[in-house]
């Protein structure tokens, strides 16, 4: 967790006061819309403000930075992209380029040295943006971001220190091979290298052990011929953004303090398909995480925004359409293809049927663009908080055979594992591709915008691209940096209930929209762990039916294992007793029953369901016991209803006709995945 000094806010009060000279937008972000400007493919040239000396990596904490942590792990990060701070120690250059709009000056964003941050400042700020620096050049005007350094910077060796792309030139040669050409940054009398390219790669040697770069240059966005036969490029990871109107610099509230955001609208973006170095091609492992706003009102209705794409935009070039498998690019989406999740609302649908509660409703989920496929998955998000993360791996079948999704506030160190099995079955726009789910990476890179160029807005803060599928170890740890920055959750009680945890609304029992209640089953709000808030309910039987309760549905997957979690309210002279279940909606409709004793904490299995829970258990937790049931999903489960019960049955487990009016008070339900080993 981040700490702010007084010192820091009063700092940057003044910095806030500045910044609100250039407001005046309204698509979720504190800044004023920047004027159009033209981008080249080759990196910019930079007016800039200040150099980043030894210190710039200097931390306030020993924590590792996200692709520290990965690099640690052996899955080192391939490109990295950040407004908001420095995401490895080792990078000593620029986060971003902004563009003036009243004189299209430009200048580089540095992060804050302990030699740049302001008199006064918290120390934590070191390695986060220099807003002093940027409220001052558009002190009175508006910004735009035109261009997005990768720090993880491997093209580094072929610059002699500078920061951004390396501009070559690809060649036809007479005999109808390619070659590209590149400055020669050492010593010596050689201008320049030059290097085969075959089958749309090329491969250069770096000075000393720095290892080899793999160029990609699988579709040259301007044929080459006899006629024309070169073309200039550049190569790196950068992003660099499109022609036309780059979008604005904009700035959010965090902890008391402005940090900038990234906000595209349809038709900005920041793309770079040809010539990147290093990424994941063909069905090879690859892993991405990336910061998005968890409310920014210009979501995407589609597509994948930040991550591998196609190696061009222009779907007219693909050489076999537009069909699954050619991309790995992270969603934040509230479309059509959102097909793997629910609103709240008494749902059940096919597996590839959007939940029609959610049309109406702007809700994102996090998921992966595959091209063709679009995998979204809920829950919704919590509604305080302001910012996301999203995560996602995939590892082929010929090595680990993992497809993960994993989501959740950013502000908190867990997140929740949506999807954490084999791949699924492939789709091709919504139909059954007839195989699983798998890669066809081309290495491109963008932000902003789908595969086929397609608009995908997202309030984007910073990402990170891994040609490795990354542990779940690895996941925590980027997970923990991302929290220590983002964090504290706006409410700690609330974050905690929605971590690692498929429900949909897990403190809204009370709630019928949320939660049907059925077969005389009612809840009213009661007060929860906190002893102050009101996140628990108090659930009754008014006829004291056997099958009182109230009951959400939630996707699950056939094959994969769940832990189930209930607290309840302890008793001390009960007599008769509360439980719950899941049901999943395979062949046999198999249910997983548990019936708790509120006075001892003994718990048995429901003798009503014929599901075989692995484990049930119950600890007390102050008033509270917290029951815990792990449960494999049947084959041919798609849906889960997820039940909890007011007082029906014994201590033996069975169920009968009660008393009307009894009840039970339960807080936080919760199933997760649990985790599959070795991921």
């Amino acid at each position: 967790m981040m700490s702010r000094g007084t010192g820091l806010f009063a700092v940057l009060l003044a910095m806030t006061v500045g910044l609100a000279a250039c407001n005046g937008d309204s698509s979720g972000t504190s800044a004023s819309q920047a004027a159009g400007v033209s981008n080249s493919s080759t990196s910019p040239t930079a007016d800039t403000a200040q150099s980043n000396d030894s210190t710039a990596t200097e931390q306030a904490t020993a924590s590792p930075l996200p692709c520290d942590a990965a690099a640690t792990a052996n899955t080192p990060c391939s490109a990295a992209h950040s407004v908001t701070r420095l995401l490895t120690k080792n990078y000593r250059g620029p986060l971003f380029q902004i563009q003036r709009a009243s004189d299209s000056a430009t200048q580089d964003i540095y992060p804050y040295t302990s030699g740049s941050l302001p008199n006064g400042a918290d120390r934590t700020l070191i390695g986060s943006a220099n807003v002093k620096s940027a409220n001052a050049f558009c002190n009175n005007t508006s910004c735009s971001v035109k261009y997005i350094y990768d720090q993880i910077d491997l093209v580094a060796p072929l610059k002699g220190g500078a920061f951004g792309n390396v501009p070559a030139t690809l060649t036809l040669n007479a005999d109808g091979t390619e070659s590209l050409i590149l400055p020669n940054s050492g010593s010596g009398n050689q201008k320049t290298t030059t290097v085969p390219v075959l089958n749309g790669f090329a491969t250069i040697t770096l000075p000393g052990t720095s290892g080899a770069l793999t160029v990609q240059l699988l579709q040259p966005p301007t044929a080459l011929t006899t006629q024309s036969p070169t073309l200039q490029l550049s190569i790196g990871n950068d992003l660099p953004a499109l022609p036309g109107t780059p979008a604005k610099l904009g700035f959010v509230p965090l902890q008391g303090v402005q940090i900038p955001a990234l906000g595209t609208l349809a038709g900005q973006a920041y793309r770079n398909r040809f010539g990147t170095v290093n990424q994941s091609i063909g069905d090879s492992d690859i892993a991405e995480y990336m910061v998005a706003g968890a409310h920014y009102s210009q979501s995407s209705t589609c597509c994948g925004t930040y991550g591998n794409m196609e190696s061009s935009a222009n779907p007219g070039t693909y050489a076999h359409g537009e069909v699954e498998g050619e991309m790995f690019a992270l969603a934040f989406s509230n479309g059509n293809a959102a097909v793997f999740g629910y609103c709240d609302g008494d749902s059940n649908q096919a597996p590839n049927v959007k939940d029609p509660v959610c049309n109406a409703l702007d809700i994102n989920w996090p998921g992966v663009d595959a091209e063709a496929g679009v995998y979204l998955y809920g829950p919704q998000q919590p509604p305080k908080e302001k910012f996301v993360t999203v995560l996602s791996k995939y590892s082929p079948v010929t090595a680990s055979n993992i497809f993960v999704v994993k989501g959740g506030s950013a502000s908190q160190s867990v997140l929740t594992a949506l999807y954490d099995q084999a791949p699924p079955e492939a789709l091709n726009f919504g139909n059954d591709a007839g195989h699983a789910f798998n890669g066809q990476w081309q290495g491109g890179l963008s932000l902003g915008e789908g595969g086929d160029g397609s608009a995908a807005p997202i309030q984007f803060f910073e990402g990170a691209v891994i040609t490795k599928a990354t542990s779940d170890t690895t996941d925590n740890a980027i997970q923990a940096s991302i929290a220590r920055f983002y964090g504290p959750p706006a409410d700690k009680a609330v974050a905690a209930c929605y971590a690692n945890n498929l429900i949909n609304s897990p403190l809204n029992l009370a709630t019928p929209d949320a939660w049907s209640q059925q077969n005389g089953g009612t809840a009213v709000p009661a007060t929860d762990v906190s002893g102050i808030n009101k996140g628990a309910a108090m659930v009754t039987s008014t006829n004291g039916s056997s099958v009182s309760n109230v009951r959400e549905i939630i996707r699950v997957q056939g094959g994969q294992s769940y832990s189930f979690t209930d607290y309840v309210l302890s008793t001390t002279n009960a007599t008769v007793f509360p439980g719950g279940s899941i049901q999943t909606d395979d062949p046999n409709g198999t249910e997983f029953g548990w019936v708790l004793n509120t006075n001892t904490g003994a718990v048995v299995r429901g003798t009503w369901g014929a599901g075989q829970a692995t484990s049930l258990s119950a600890v007390k937790s102050g008033n509270w016991w917290k029951v815990t049931m792990t449960l494999t999903a049947p084959a041919g489960s798609n849906n889960a209803s997820v039940f909890i019960d007011p007082p029906t049955s014994n201590a033996a487990g069975a169920r009968s006709q009660q008393a009307p009016y009894l009840s039970a008070t339960h807080y936080c339900p919760s199933l997760a995945i649990l985790a599959n080993a070795g991921t």
